[in-house]
């Protein structure tokens, strides 16, 4: 009797030896970027859609995981890429290939509604068409953005003399104040993002224009390709993503956000998603 509970201890110790070999600490990068990744203080708490998600997924491993602010877009992604953290906790991608040095998720955390843009009262344009955009003289995007918009990404690249590129901190307060002043007209964007923006506000000062097409924006995590943990984590996001779908708790998560999940339940996503979304 006593052996036997001598060795039960000794498999509960070499158990609990393994779990503690196998967790790990993984830190993410982030960026201000609410609602995907929030200030907190500012945000009554809440650090952003993206960042809940990871979380919850993480939750159900033996890892635990960290945030790391940088309030440069272009910044994390270098320090991603040389292998300074982790992993970017949320980006937009384009679904239909790789951007060199960096591995794309499997599934997307997020689906977002696609093109669409901010600007004052005056140049609102709902269901407008990528041709109605040739109007604005004046037309402000994230410098380096990727997007999945095939028609949004053909207009800009088209049009580089209208564009406007920004990147540092406090994005959206200094697009505010640049529509405000006249410097720009338009400020393209995730429509999401610019929707849980306006309804920040108090003034009403600003609005939100769609586009007629209903296409799609996809983000998630962003790895280098270089990492040896990024196959690992790929797999824990992807499989954890599936878990939250089947469980309704993705819903729950984004609908704090106003959102909701577009990707079907039964999908099996690889890569491109654009055929699993409702």
């Amino acid at each position: 009797m006593a052996r036997c509970a001598s060795l039960s201890f000794i498999f509960f110790t070499m158990s609990l030896w393994f779990h503690a070999a196998q967790a790990k600490e993984y830190q993410f990068i982030w960026n201000p970027y609410c609602p995907y990744t929030c200030d907190a203080e500012k945000e009554d708490g809440r650090e952003g859609v993206a960042i809940d998600i990871i979380r919850e997924i993480f939750k159900s491993t033996p890892h635990t995981v960290t945030f790391k602010r940088i309030d440069s877009w272009l910044r994390a992604k270098r320090l991603v890429a040389s292998g300074v953290s982790d992993g970017m906790a949320f980006t937009f991608y384009d679904s239909k290939k790789e951007e060199p040095g960096f591995m794309m998720p499997i599934s997307p955390l997020i689906v977002s509604r696609g093109a669409a843009y901010l600007s004052l009262a005056k140049n609102k344009n709902n269901h407008f068409k990528m041709l109605d955009l040739a109007q604005f003289n004046m037309i402000g995007i994230y410098r380096g953005s990727v997007r999945d918009d095939d028609a949004m990404m053909l207009f800009l690249r088209k049009n580089p003399d209208k564009i406007i590129s920004l990147t540092g901190t406090n994005i959206l307060g200094r697009v505010s104040q640049m529509l405000e002043v006249g410097r720009l007209d338009i400020w393209v964007d995730s429509a999401d993002l610019l929707h849980y923006f306006v309804s920040k506000r108090k003034d009403h000062e600003f609005t939100v224009s769609e586009a007629v097409s209903d296409s799609r924006l996809y983000g998630g995590m962003m790895f280098s390709s270089a990492s040896p943990t990024a196959t690992v984590l790929e797999k824990i996001i992807a499989d954890g993503l599936k878990r939250l779908r089947k469980r309704g708790k993705l819903n729950q998560l984004l609908a704090v956000y106003g959102m909701q999940d577009h990707i079907r339940p039964s999908s099996k996503l690889v890569r491109d998603p654009s055929s699993d979304i409702d």
